[in-house]
């Protein structure tokens, strides 16, 4: 049976996306759905004529919502209208794995056009409801995949890793941060090979039109991405050792801190793009105060001294546990729905 996949992440090069991804790809064929083909995030699948193709035969379309659909983007809404039309075309459709913020009571309404939808936290979940669309709650899908090898209490821990963030202006507070308490430099995401690779990771990382009358802001961008393109690695596996080995996390990316959460590693965050990571630990059952307002240097060295709380271990270990009982239900119902 022939499933598609909407919004395939890896095109971005990031850890974060290949966890997701693989646990998507994972996760089907565990299912019986071995037979898929994925269509890349950035891009319109309605333009591709293979996407159509595809769709005439199709037994069911998966759409990998993602950090993707919030403040009424543009990519957001070609997703759910990617969705709508294959609905139409009397295809079962299921959209997944969603992250949804700030979205226009029009793009609500969408949702009651599939068959099933999943939001990947609490405060999510209630937004999507509020036009009456039965939503279910699943921890996002990287929590599925991350978890092995099992961690145990006595792992040898040490030092400090900051990541970057989204915003590339947060990103340079992270970075100063960094350097203030003498911590290593964590690349979630990575370029492509060669120069034009190492060039386009560099220009992700910079406004032209903000950046260029600040040229301290500017000469300061570029030095973190660089610092960063040096550090990104593809493979997941090498990204999971080293922050399983950290005293702490210091992050202002969501999937940073999932997959610490995955390997029990402590963290403490800054807000990214939206509320999503603040509603990834309130879900986790995690103290308020990792993830409020401005980091300090004196709250990176109070959270390495605190570790987890036993109530936040305790938390945490239910809480990935429900990641993969929620995923593994999940995907059995996209498969009910295929068979269907």
């Amino acid at each position: 049976m022939t499933v598609l996949v909407l919004n395939d992440t890896r095109i971005d090069r990031h850890i974060g996306c290949n966890f997701v991804m693989g646990a998507i790809r994972t996760l089907l064929a565990r299912y019986g759905l071995d037979d898929v083909r994925y269509w890349p995030a950035h891009a319109d699948p309605r333009n591709d004529p293979n996407f159509h193709t595809a769709l005439a035969t199709a037994k069911l379309v998966v759409i990998n919502g993602e950090g993707t659909i919030h403040h009424n983007r543009p990519a957001g809404k070609v997703l759910l209208a990617a969705g709508q039309h294959a609905r139409s075309r009397g295809v079962p459709v299921a959209l997944i794995n969603t992250g949804w913020e700030a979205n226009s009571p029009e793009l609500v309404a969408t949702l009651n056009t599939f068959d099933l939808v999943a939001a990947r936290d609490s405060h999510s979940a209630s937004q999507m409801r509020s036009n009456g669309t039965n939503v279910r709650v699943v921890p996002d899908l990287s929590l599925a995949l991350a978890q092995k090898p099992a961690i145990t209490d006595t792992h040898h821990r040490v030092g400090i890793a900051v990541t970057d963030n989204v915003d590339r202006l947060k990103a340079l507070e992270l970075e100063h941060l960094r350097r203030d308490c003498d911590g290593e430099p964590l690349a979630i995401s990575h370029a492509a090979p060669g120069i034009r690779g190492w060039a386009r990771f560099l220009r992700d990382g910079i406004s032209l039109r903000e950046d260029l009358s600040h040229p301290a802001r500017l000469a300061g961008l570029l030095r973190m991405r660089h610092r960063l393109s040096q550090r990104g690695d593809p493979d997941s596996d090498s990204f999971i050792a080293i922050l399983s080995g950290l005293e702490l996390l210091v992050s202002g990316r969501f999937h940073a801190c999932t997959l610490a959460l995955a390997r029990m590693t402590p963290v403490i965050a800054q807000s990214s793009n939206t509320g999503k990571i603040a509603a990834l630990f309130q879900d986790a059952g995690l103290d308020t105060w990792r993830c409020m307002g401005p980091i300090s240097v004196s709250a990176i060295e109070l959270a390495r001294e605190r570790g987890w709380s036993d109530q936040e271990r305790d938390n945490i270990i239910l809480y990935r546990q429900r990641a993969v009982l929620e995923a593994e239900r999940l995907f059995e119902d996209i498969a009910g729905l295929a068979s269907s």
